[in-house]
């Protein structure tokens, strides 16, 4: 497949499958096992480069979507520490994403070893589709149980407490395991402490905000040899698509679930399941 081509479906797929609950970075893993860049020097390395530098990209949608509430609580929070104001709300939220996310940085760089394994390992289709699998199940059966839920439509994030990010921000270390989902991990388990289906995906956005930035930046030290020309320009184009493709889907996930529950990708994340674990056991025979 041409690279350009290649380019353009990856950010497509990333920038459906970001912010939904239903793992970008397992669709990356499935579609890059059957189409990887070609004509790159060490091209397994620069797969796995891109696949995450360009979730930056959907990182600065949520920015610039946001930009007027974000802007609003980081000049709180200042007035708040400078005893400028007794409003404490902004400071808070602040406090929740960095709780919400140290758990999975502080994990993923204590276990990156056996990560890295995990994704090259040669059963990381059956991870995959068991991932998916257990997590749409796990979906279906939280929005059962919260069918009957009354919620209101609009967003509190603010009101989240320390107690509740620490215990979103653990679980979201789950969704290391490839197919799991980040996203998913953290709408599942803000829904089970009760906030409403937009707190959930808002609260989401929010803290893929530090996560992924820090998993860019990492990936770029980390692969900075492979950074010349060819392999930028790549990078950058997959970037802005990602960022603009993201801007579109963003708005209609939250219009979406607005009227509707998430069981839908629930039913989804099944499907796809059984069928790579089916592929996977027929490969393997």
């Amino acid at each position: 497949m041409n690279n350009y081509i290649n380019l353009i479906l990856r950010s497509i797929i990333e920038s459906i499958t970001e912010f939904l609950p239903v793992s970008s970075t397992g669709h990356l893993f499935l579609f890059t096992s059957f189409f990887p860049f070609e004509g790159l020097e060490d091209g397994a390395s620069f797969d796995d480069l891109f696949d995450i530098f360009i979730q930056s990209g959907a990182i600065l949608s949520v920015i610039v979507l946001y930009r007027k509430f974000l802007f609003e609580k980081v000049i709180s929070s200042f007035q708040f520490l400078g005893k400028q104001t007794q409003d404490n709300s902004g400071f808070q939220f602040l406090l929740n994403i960095v709780f919400g996310s140290l758990p999975v940085l502080l994990f993923g760089f204590a276990f990156k070893s056996i990560l890295d394994t995990i994704k090259g390992s040669e059963y990381l289709l059956f991870i995959l589709g068991f991932s998916w699998l257990a997590g749409g199940i796990a979906i279906v059966m939280v929005e059962k149980k919260l069918q009957k839920t009354k919620e209101d439509p609009t967003s509190v994030t603010s009101s989240l407490t320390i107690r509740q990010s620490i215990i979103i921000g653990t679980c979201q270390c789950l969704a290391l395991i490839p197919g799991v989902s980040r996203s998913a991990m953290t709408i599942i388990t803000a829904r089970l402490l009760g906030l409403s289906k937009k707190t959930s995906a808002e609260y989401s956005f929010f803290l893929a905000i530090p996560v992924l930035i820090a998993a860019s930046l990492y990936k770029l030290y980390k692969y900075r040899a492979l950074l010349h020309g060819d392999t930028v320009y790549l990078l950058l184009v997959g970037f802005l698509l990602t960022f603009v493709f993201c801007m579109f889907i963003i708005k209609w996930f939250l219009a979406f679930i607005q009227k509707n529950s998430f069981s839908s990708f629930g039913y989804y994340r099944i499907i796809i399941g059984t069928i790579v674990i089916l592929y996977f056991f027929i490969r393997l025979s």
